[in-house]
């Protein structure tokens, strides 16, 4: 049976997928917050008096879960579920920090090897830079196989145009044995090239690890470069 606050909740998550929150008042952000946690109870009012109590949204965020559980309808699992909010939140935007730091190809590759070499599965970090070789954003795929892992193609040339990438990074581990390229490491690399070259996207590197901290490097062997003459060769046909 349908309870009588079940519209307001889909109409107010309706409305955050389809706007985002930039118009949210405190309280419906709030709301959403504790949907998870509060069922079937009037969460307008409970997120009016958790404002009222703390004098305002940080200071709610800034309450620990036994002050939030004052409030009459705040539950552990709920007072829990707000404290640890403020903790993420620090999580994140330390990580964001510490992304902002990676400039150069050097520093992003150190990053990133530190990241995956040790990984039981196949997995493939791309990570998009602009005009100074500054990080911009990277995305993870994995894989729960030891041999291989599937990537989109277009995806990644999307959002490398999304982002206005000038270039584009590939790492990946082999969590077993040597890290030579296999044929088919090869064959999407050129694909991927070519891809974001007809976009004037650069892709700069790709580069394998493996356990024992060994690596291999498309660039450094000269194959990006026979790459680069295969690409080129095929403008002038």
């Amino acid at each position: 049976m349908a309870h009588e606050n079940d519209g307001h909740r889909m109409r107010l998550r309706q409305r955050f997928i389809k706007e985002g929150a930039s118009s949210f008042q405190d309280h419906e952000v709030l709301e959403l917050l504790l949907f998870g946690s509060v069922a079937r109870k009037d969460t307008n009012k409970l997120a009016h008096n958790l404002l009222s109590k703390f004098g305002g949204f940080s200071g709610v965020l800034n309450a620990s879960p036994e002050q939030l559980m004052t409030v009459k309808g705040v539950s552990v699992v709920t007072a829990c579920n707000l404290a640890i909010i403020k903790e993420v939140f620090h999580r994140y935007r330390r990580d964001e920090q510490e992304k902002s730091k990676l400039k150069g190809v050097a520093s992003i590759i150190k990053y990133v090897q530190s990241a995956i070499s040790e990984s039981i599965y196949e997995r493939m970090v791309v990570v998009y830079v602009d005009g100074d070789t500054t990080f911009l954003q990277e995305e993870e795929f994995t894989s729960d196989s030891t041999q291989e892992v599937n990537i989109d193609v277009k995806k990644i040339v999307s959002t490398a145009m999304r982002l206005n990438a000038a270039g584009v990074l590939l790492f990946h581990c082999h969590s077993n044995g040597p890290c030579q390229p296999s044929s088919d490491d090869i064959h999407f690399t050129e694909k991927l090239y070519f891809a974001l070259a007809t976009m004037n996207i650069a892709l700069l590197e790709h580069m394998i690890f493996n356990k024992r901290q060994e690596y291999y490097s498309f660039y450094k062997s000269g194959d990006m470069d026979m790459i680069s003459d295969k690409y080129n060769n095929t403008l002038k046909q």
